[in-house]
């Protein structure tokens, strides 16, 4: 009988990793994170097969997966290339797409690492070393106190994968977890539509491939030693992926920049230079950016260029509800106007509050929830309701029950469930989905669905708002 993760973790006697890698990917359990966590995702790997598709031949695939795995020779499909925009001037970040069983795959390697490297786990999201930098930062002497912003040069690409392994197998005794990892990393990323006999002219010689369950994990592993090394120096070092910030005195914040150069020098790695405008090393008197924030004294805000992509997302949700109003009319002959204006303020609220899925902050004010420069917020819906002007169906004036970016970061602060930022974790009945659906204007209410259609159609729907305000924070830095 197959024992399970907590059995294994947490029973009697010292385990090996051998037979925690053999229960988390035993048939039964790989079928449950798929029905738990997979069954219903809309995304599609290179097999445009989605979660509602692969759930028919789910139990018999995990099977035969669960075999392969064991015995060291599965092979993950190749995975589909996204590109994410950076910004003007930057080159778009390159996302793979694993297969839905790929993905069940990745999530089970993911849980194995992290229970070998408990160390490396990423525990902290962006805005949590925001607010313990700013903290830090608010008594200490801005003449006397230097700062280095950098990051790492095409980080995840220019991973060194023989390094890594060499550095995985020192706590890793698994050989069939070993060849899956590396199968992992050694499968390519292809753009949509290209052909099998052309896969192989993706493969690349280094990096770790961006966009999987394994993929932070990974690069923190590789990590490890020169976090631990820096944090030993005298002054305050915080690493969040690629972006690096160092403060203390002058002479101790340039010794660390350049013991930091020449640990990175040795796996592959190197820092932006000085000159390029992504390395900067000046007093705290001075402005400087970390992660999408902007430290100006003892006020910390949002950078003009982030702020502008913000409100440019905005006005282009106000245009797109202007010039398709007609089309989106005539395709669903049961929305009226009228429907059409509450559905978009229904929408635009949203853009604004951000959301919760998953336990988990979406949106530009959740992102942004460090900053104390609030007269910001109050510039920026003065700007929104200013956009009202160009509606008719609103009378040219911002309606009452517009939302505002002031009272989110009120709420997502100090009252997240208080009901004014939108969960979706609430939502848990089809009767409460397809009630959403209807407000939403997602369905005809004189159309049957099945309960799996409701699902379905939900899941799309709100992967769709996700997505949206994903790429808000996407645009935040990097």
């Amino acid at each position: 009988m197959t024992r399970t993760i907590a059995e294994i973790l947490f029973g009697n006697g010292e385990i090996s990793d051998s037979a925690l890698f053999e229960s988390l990917f035993a048939p039964a359990t790989l079928y449950s994170v798929f029905e738990d966590k997979h069954a219903t995702s809309t995304s599609k790997g290179i097999d445009r097969i989605n979660g509602f598709q692969f759930f028919s031949r789910a139990e018999a695939e995990f099977v035969t997966t669960s075999k392969k795995c064991i015995a060291g020779t599965y092979y993950f499909a190749p995975y589909l290339e996204v590109l994410k925009a950076k910004g003007r001037n930057k080159l778009p970040r390159l996302i793979g797409i694993p297969t839905i069983r790929d993905r069940v795959i990745l999530a089970q390697l993911n849980r194995f690492l992290a229970a070998v490297f408990p160390e490396c786990i990423p525990r902290n999201i962006a805005s949590t070393y925001v607010r313990s930098i700013s903290e830090d930062l608010q008594g200490r002497n801005p003449d006397d106190t230097w700062v280095c912003c950098t990051d790492i040069k095409t980080f995840y690409d220019s991973i060194e994968r023989d390094r890594l392994i060499t550095v995985l197998e020192k706590k890793i005794h698994s050989n069939a977890a070993l060849r899956l990892i590396r199968h992992a990393l050694l499968t390519p990323t292809v753009p949509k539509n290209t052909k099998r006999n052309r896969h192989a002219d993706y493969k690349t010689a280094t990096g770790v491939p961006q966009g999987l369950a394994i993929s932070n994990i990974l690069a923190a592993i590789y990590m490890q030693p020169i976090d631990e090394a820096m944090k030993q120096l005298d002054v305050n070092y915080y690493r969040y992926v690629d972006d690096v910030i160092m403060y203390g005195d002058h002479d101790s914040v340039k010794r660390a920049k350049e013991s930091l150069t020449g640990r990175l020098k040795r796996r592959g790695l190197s820092l932006h230079a000085t000159n390029s405008g992504k390395t900067q090393v000046a007093q705290l008197s001075r402005p400087f950016g970390y992660l999408g924030y902007f430290f100006e004294g003892t006020a910390v805000t949002v950078r003009e260029a982030t702020i502008e992509r913000f409100l440019q997302s905005i006005a282009a949700k106000f245009s797109d509800f202007t010039h398709n109003k007609k089309h989106r009319l005539d395709k669903h002959k049961y929305l009226t106007e009228e429907r059409l204006a509450d559905i978009f303020l229904l929408e635009l609220n949203e853009r604004i509050t951000g959301a919760i899925s998953g336990q988990k902050r979406y949106g530009w004010i959740a992102y942004f929830s460090q900053i104390t420069d609030l007269s910001l917020l109050h510039k920026i819906d003065h700007t929104i309701r200013g956009l009202f002007s160009r509606l008719p169906e609103f009378d040219f004036r911002p309606p009452a029950d517009l939302k505002t970016l002031r009272r989110s970061y009120w709420e997502m602060r100090h009252n997240s469930n208080g009901g004014y930022v939108r969960n979706y974790d609430a939502i848990t009945t089809r009767e409460e989905k397809l009630a959403f659906l209807e407000q939403r204007g997602r369905l005809d209410p004189d159309e049957t669905l099945t309960d799996e259609q409701i699902d379905d159609k939900y899941a799309r729907y709100v992967r769709y708002i996700l997505s949206t305000m994903h790429a808000d924070e996407g645009a935040v830095y990097g």
